[in-house]
C-alpha cells in the first residue's frame, strides 16, 4: 500500500518535517503532498515523492501568542491544509493529514491501515484525550494535527466551518471539528497515536508517562505499541516548549534500545 500523506511545511519546520517523513518511510511506502513556503517549496519540489503546492506567503505566525497579527497568519497557513489534502483525495481517493512535528516510532496498525481504505469510514480522528475538560472546551475535543480523510463532504464542511471561526468563537481549524464530525461515520484513533504532551501534563495523567517503556526493543505506551509522537523536537519557538519533557522521555527509550530505526532516529536528532 502507498500511504498518501499530506503537511503543511514552511522554512521554520522543515527540519521537523525531514525526521517526521524519514520515520514514516521506515514503516510505509509514502507519496506526499505538501503546503508550503516559497523556501521549503524549493528545498522539496524535486523530491521523487512529494508535491509541493506553494501556498504560504509567510510562516511568521503563532497561536501561542497575544498578537492577533500572528494568529491571523496562523489560521492562513492552517487553512492549507485542507488544500494538500484535497488534492491528494483527488488523485488517491483518501489521504492521511500529519503536521510536521510528528516522529513514528512504530508501523501504523494494519487494522487501521485497512479501515483507512475503507470508503465507509468518512474519518479517521484523534481526541486529545487529556482528561482536562475545561481545557478541551476551550481549544477542542479533537486535536487536528492527525486525521485520515475519505469524505469530501466532511473535508469541505470542515473548512467551511473553520473559514467562520471568529464568527463562531471557535478555536482555529482545530475546534471546528468537533461539530463537524456529529454529522459523519468518523473512528477514533486510540491513544497509541498522535501521542502529544498534553496527555500527561495534568495531576490526573501524569503517571501515564510511565506507561511509555521498552518491549521487545520497541517504545510501547502501555500495552500497545507507540506509534507516533506529536512534539517539537527543533523548531525555534516563541514560548516555552511544553513537551520538552516529553521528547526527554523518548529520546531517553531511543538511547536504550538497540533498535536499528531508532539508531538512525537519534542521528537525524543529532544533526537538528
Amino acid at each position: 500500500m502507498i500511504l498518501p500523506v499530506a503537511s503543511v511545511v514552511t522554512n521554520k519546520t522543515t527540519s521537523e518535517f525531514d525526521l517526521l517523513k524519514h520515520s514514516l518511510e521506515q514503516y510505509h511506502d509514502c507519496t506526499w503532498v505538501l503546503s508550503c513556503d516559497e523556501i521549503a517549496y524549493n528545498k522539496y519540489q524535486d523530491v521523487e515523492n512529494i508535491k509541493c503546492l506553494n501556498l504560504i506567503a509567510s510562516d511568521d505566525c503563532d497561536h501561542n501568542t497575544n498578537d492577533e497579527q500572528k494568529k491571523d497568519s496562523w489560521m492562513k497557513v492552517m487553512m492549507t491544509k485542507f488544500d494538500a489534502v484535497e488534492d491528494l483525495m483527488n488523485t488517491h481517493g483518501h489521504a492521511l493529514f500529519l503536521d510536521s512535528d510528528m516522529v513514528f516510532v512504530n508501523p501504523i496498525e494494519d487494522v487501521v491501515l485497512n479501515l483507512f481504505q475503507d470508503p465507509q469510514v468518512d474519518a479517521a480522528i484523534c481526541q486529545h484525550m487529556t482528561n482536562n475538560w475545561p481545557v478541551e472546551a476551550q481549544h477542542g475535543l479533537y486535536n487536528g494535527g492527525m486525521f485520515h480523510m475519505h469524505s469530501h463532504d466532511f473535508l469541505n464542511a470542515w473548512r467551511s466551518l473553520s473559514n467562520d471561526y471568529k464568527k463562531h468563537g471557535l478555536y482555529f481549524e482545530q475546534q471546528p471539528l468537533e461539530f463537524i464530525q456529529r454529522n459523519f461515520l468518523s473512528l477514533n484513533l486510540p491513544i497509541n497515536y498522535n501521542i502529544g504532551w498534553w496527555r500527561f501534563n495534568n495531576p490526573q495523567t501524569r503517571d501515564r508517562l510511565h506507561q511509555l517503556r521498552l518491549k521487545d526493543d520497541k517504545i510501547y505506551f502501555g500495552n500497545r505499541p507507540a506509534v507516533n509522537f506529536h512534539v517539537h523536537t527543533s523548531r525555534d519557538l516563541e514560548y516555552e516548549n511544553f513537551g520538552q519533557f516529553l521528547v526527554d522521555k523518548v529520546v531517553g527509550l531511543l538511547e536504550q534500545s538497540s533498535n536499528s530505526s531508532y539508531k538512525s532516529l537519534l542521528k537525524l536528532l543529532a544533526a537538528e
